[in-house]
């Protein structure tokens, strides 16, 4: 929903994919970012070098602008600790999230908090306006979604309805409660997740986009969304950590064809009895798994609430899901 958010502000012209003074003036957090070097000073603090290269919004949407998430990046979360700081998961207030870049814009991949910083293009670029009030006014209210928010203690009725969390216990495979990940009141409204939303609503995004019926972004701005991305440096980054376990895709086995568009995985060969090549996708912690498939006209949400993320016995459930839908469509034509 972030991305859409984005993209709508990149239509109307207050920034641009491409342009590093764009994110320079709405960031100016990382107008001039630095790496860090993984080397410490004579004090064991973790240094840092600047950056030669300058971010773009591109990169934000892709992952290529050079930041990470602690939980997934060692050389990040050691200069959090080097510092005195805990790793930030899941954080939801933005100026937490400041760090430095863990390789050159454009030049690598890793899953980061890009989109966050994107969202916060979005407030700034509109005034200061909070991206929950963005997203009403510009995403949610032209679908007629009631039942999405950031803040559950402004939305009474979305929390009476929360689905808890579970977690699998690998001995057993009993499912328990688990405690919630996400800060209750949540401080921003992170574009790189923290949404609540009902499984209905969040389809009503997924059809507007399959549909192409110009509700939320124009069609060229679509089609942006389901091209190649990734230059070359990056796409072997991807592929590394593709490859490595590093990353995951919801898809068992790994497809050896993917790369990334605008907004999620971008699918480049066929699936047998499943998704077309130019498929975009992505999945989400407690096993969210989403998928638009312009070519089948099929797009799908699998919404559960299981921990671990990457969870056996959901990824399996959500592959059977995906199959049968397939297998309903072909029987229809």
């Amino acid at each position: 929903m972030a991305t859409v958010a984005v993209l709508q502000c990149v239509e109307r012209g207050f920034f641009s994919l491409d342009s590093t003074e764009d994110v320079a003036r709405l960031l100016p957090e990382y107008a001039m970012p630095e790496i860090v070097t993984g080397e410490l000073d004579d004090h064991g603090k973790a240094t840092t070098k600047p950056a030669e290269r300058r971010i773009t919004l591109r990169q934000l949407l892709t992952h290529t602008c050079g930041m990470a998430n602690d939980f997934g990046n060692p050389k990040l979360l050691a200069w959090r600790h080097s510092r005195g700081e805990e790793g930030r998961h899941f954080e939801t207030d933005i100026s937490k999230l400041k760090a430095p870049l863990v390789f050159e814009p454009g030049e690598g991949w890793d899953y980061a908090t890009g989109l966050d910083w994107a969202g916060q293009m979005v407030e700034r670029a509109n005034g200061d306006i909070p991206l929950e009030e963005y997203m009403k006014k510009h995403v949610w209210g032209p679908l007629g979604m009631k039942s999405t928010t950031f803040h559950l203690e402004k939305n009474e009725s979305v929390r009476a309805r929360l689905a808890a969390l579970s977690e699998r216990i690998p001995e057993t495979g009993l499912l328990v409660p688990a405690p919630a990940v996400q800060a209750d009141p949540a401080k921003d409204a992170t574009g790189g997740g923290g949404a609540y939303a009902s499984a209905p609503d969040y389809l009503r995004v997924l059809t507007s986009i399959l549909k192409d019926d110009e509700k939320l972004l124009m069609s060229k701005t679509v089609a942006d969304m389901f091209t190649p991305q990734l230059e070359h440096a990056s796409q072997d980054a991807w592929m590394d950590k593709l490859h490595n376990g590093n990353i995951a895709v919801g898809i068992e086995p790994t497809p050896t064809d993917i790369t990334w568009g605008i907004g999620g995985t971008l699918l480049l060969q066929d699936l047998e009895g499943r998704r077309k090549k130019g498929t975009l996708a992505w999945w989400g912690y407690p096993n969210l798994f989403w998928w638009i498939d312009r070519d089948a006209g099929l797009t799908g949400f699998y919404a559960s609430q299981v921990l671990p993320a990457r969870d056996g016995k959901s990824i399996e459930l959500f592959s059977e899901f995906e199959k049968d839908i397939y297998k309903k469509a072909k029987a229809f034509k």
